[in-house]
């Protein structure tokens, strides 16, 4: 399946925090043989959030979005899905049950249980708001143990494909293996080859579904590249 990431946050664009949110997600799908198209990040503004929502449905199989769902005034994600796809925000019972016990204030259960009508809720259960499903939309809280509290409970709906990887790390510079990289593309076009510069050597990683092959491109390069 294919995915867009969707980051909602003021403090993400300005780089007071940093998108691990994100960053999880995109490792967790691409190992479990998905593909992750963008990742995107977007202020808390519901216009915006619902025009990149709508865009991404467009070419996703699935989107998924983080952050905004707290009881503050900058909380409007479910504001943004609800006008991206064109349904009212409603008092959600289920995500009401969901925060009884836990959350003592009841206009923050109001304001964290108004969501998209239609919504299917899944319970947080290290945190207060809880996340939801709508369509082809699943929106998840920003705090990173919230998300990865909600997003395992969502992954294995996704079901799992092939996937394989191998990793290569080269001493010096990348204008050493250019050359031999682009051999490699041109020979395995199945396989997926990135080259990653770090201090003073690089990662060359191979990956793809069918093992056989990620490996074959990856002994290829260390022929060409002399590592053998």
């Amino acid at each position: 399946m294919d995915f867009i990431i969707i980051s909602v946050g003021n403090e993400l664009l300005c780089g007071d925090t940093q998108n691990t949110n994100a960053t999880y997600m995109a490792k967790r799908l691409t190992h479990s043989g998905h593909r992750v198209k963008r990742i995107i990040v977007v202020p808390d503004d519901v216009e915006e959030i619902a025009m990149e929502i709508s865009r991404a449905r467009d070419m996703a199989d699935f989107v998924l979005v983080t952050g905004g769902l707290g009881v503050t005034h900058d909380d409007v994600t479910a504001e943004g899905v609800a006008k991206a796809l064109g349904r009212k925000l409603v008092l959600n019972k289920d995500a009401v049950e969901s925060m009884k016990g836990r959350v003592g204030n009841e206009g923050a259960i109001r304001k964290m249980a108004t969501l998209p009508e239609g919504s299917e809720v899944i319970k947080n259960d290290v945190g207060a708001a809880p996340g939801f499903i709508v369509e082809n939309v699943a929106v998840m809280p920003g705090v990173p143990r919230e998300m990865e509290n909600i997003f395992e409970k969502l992954i294995s709906r996704f079901g799992v494909s092939d996937y394989h990887e191998e990793q290569v790390k080269v001493e010096g510079f990348e204008d050493r293996i250019a050359d031999k990289l682009q051999i490699v593309v041109s020979e395995y076009p199945d396989v997926s080859v990135g080259s990653y510069p770090k201090p003073g050597y690089i990662v060359v990683k191979f990956s793809g579904k069918d093992r056989k092959r990620v490996i074959s491109a990856k002994q290829r390069f260390m022929e060409l590249a002399g590592l053998v």
